[in-house]
């Protein structure tokens, strides 16, 4: 598969531009800045430009079929039309270093997803395109790119805190740190796109998230001595 496939699986259901400003479509502009974000972190990575922006318009496809349970529909999907490298991508973006834990929303929450997920992801050797995916998922928006520290602070309001939302949080970025390093350029440099508004708030978003994190552990220990 390339770009110009996944472009056209990506849009198979959209007749206008107007269409995709529609809520339900959402999903489709947010995969088509993580597919144009991942072309240019592989452009500074001297790697496969064309590959990272493929697997990035098709990492949320299972969304044209279920969206809670989009990371297996998107594999299924994928492996269906005989694109299993592609495919992998569905489950491994959600999951930071391959740790079932290291998402947003707490994870999936019945056995048999988590079973499938796991069984899958175990055998997969995590690769600078699983990461680069994973990023670009967390700071691309369906209107833009924005900071990490927005990103979480806006997923966490919504979602709430999970046992697991420090963690995640941490290594996402970590995951940055990684890819800053492996690229010599902070990644706030490389996308000059991102609202100057949003740059200027990243100190004050990381201690909004703080709190929330730390309020959500007091409220436990409290409701444990209740």
């Amino acid at each position: 598969m390339d770009s110009r496939l996944a472009l056209t699986i990506l849009l198979q259901n959209i007749h206008s531009l107007d269409e995709l400003s529609k809520d339900e479509n959402k999903w489709i502009m947010h995969s088509l800045y993580v597919g144009q974000a991942a072309r240019r972190i592989a452009h500074k990575l001297g790697l496969n430009e064309d590959y990272a922006s493929t697997i990035g318009y098709m990492h949320d496809i299972g969304r044209l079929i279920n969206h809670k349970n989009h990371v297996i529909e998107g594999y299924k999907y994928l492996d269906n039309l005989g694109y299993p490298d592609v495919a992998r991508y569905s489950l491994t973006h959600s999951f930071i270093n391959n740790i079932i834990p290291n998402t947003a929303g707490g994870g999936p929450k019945d056995k048999e997803s988590y079973d499938f997920i796991k069984n899958h992801i175990d055998n997969y050797e995590l690769n600078i395109y699983d990461n680069i995916i994973q990023l670009c998922d967390l700071f691309c928006l369906e209107t833009g790119y924005t900071t990490f520290e927005k990103r979480i602070l806006d997923i966490t309001n919504r979602k709430g805190v999970y046992p697991n939302s420090l963690d995640h949080f941490k290594s996402i970025m970590e995951l940055k740190d990684k890819l800053e390093g492996m690229m010599g350029i902070d990644i706030y440099d490389l996308f000059s796109e991102i609202k100057k508004e949003d740059i200027d708030s990243k100190e004050e978003d990381f201690n909004k998230l703080m709190m929330m994190f730390k309020e959500n552990k007091e409220e436990k220990k409290l409701t444990k001595r209740v």
